[in-house]
């Protein structure tokens, strides 16, 4: 389920301090739609050495396997979709073995996990939240300024109609909870917001998409275009302020 928290729970796991401690190394590779066997290999050594430009895909993975040998690791293939795993199974078996390593796959796919040799005891099936920690999580981000707390009376029962449009979903609650943050914390403002809301996209599931759209649409016209340069970028592509601003200037969107 996408928005379901797979990806944020993995970061919490690979960036607890205890879990730190324990690996000698911990490497994290985005997969998404979007990839090839080379450019995952590339993205490892990217954490875990140095990869020549020239390499092919059998050196990528011997040096892979040279970092890691002896080494305790955890590696994390986050966002995985394709089906087709013979790219996993490559460099799964290019891998070294025991020392107490670990490997963690997230996908919105269950077929994907089980072709990539997962068993069902090792499966964990983030839960959608329940209204009450939905009601929490929106409180902590749309009513940050008073540290979490609704302090007022009129909002309540259509910030809890808002949050239960997003059905369970942490990223929907998320992102309508930063909106409704910037926004004026009038009942006629906040009613605007619960009926604006996509109940069609609702009605399909997409709650997610849904509060997102809704995200954008609350932006002033500047701002939508700033949003918009995003999709210039490939997926999981890091990108640094300077370069982001360098693009608007070059697009003309800022002076």
């Amino acid at each position: 389920e996408f928005g379901v928290g797979k990806t944020t729970i993995a970061q919490k796991v690979f960036n607890e301090r205890e879990i730190e401690r324990h690996f000698d190394r911990r490497v994290w590779v985005s997969v998404s739609q979007t990839f090839t066997e080379e450019q995952i290999m590339r993205s490892m050594l990217n954490t875990l050495g140095e990869a020549s430009a020239k390499d092919d895909a059998n050196e990528l993975l011997k040096k892979i396997n040279q970092y890691l040998l002896g080494k305790r690791y955890l590696i994390v293939m986050d966002d995985v979709w394709s089906e087709d795993v013979v790219w996993w199974q490559r460099i799964c078996q290019g891998l070294p073995k025991g020392n107490g390593s670990c490997i963690i796959i997230t996908t919105r796919i269950e077929k994907v996990s089980r072709k990539m040799g997962v068993k069902e005891v090792r499966i964990h099936r983030p839960k959608f939240l329940n209204e009450d920690y939905s009601w929490l999580l929106f409180r902590k981000i749309a009513f940050a300024a008073s540290d979490g707390n609704c302090i007022y009376p009129d909002l309540e029962d259509v910030g809890k109609e808002i949050v239960e449009k997003c059905k369970g979903l942490p990223l929907a609650i998320k992102a309508v909870g930063g909106m409704m943050l910037c926004k004026t914390p009038y009942y006629r403002e906040w009613r605007r917001i619960a009926n604006h809301f996509r109940d069609e996209l609702i009605e399909n599931d997409n709650s997610v998409m849904a509060s997102l759209e809704l995200s954008y649409d609350e932006l002033p016209s500047y701002l939508k275009s700033c949003f918009l340069s995003f999709s210039l970028y490939p997926e999981d592509c890091v990108i640094t302020k300077e370069q982001l601003v360098h693009c608007w200037i070059a697009l003309g969107i800022v002076d």
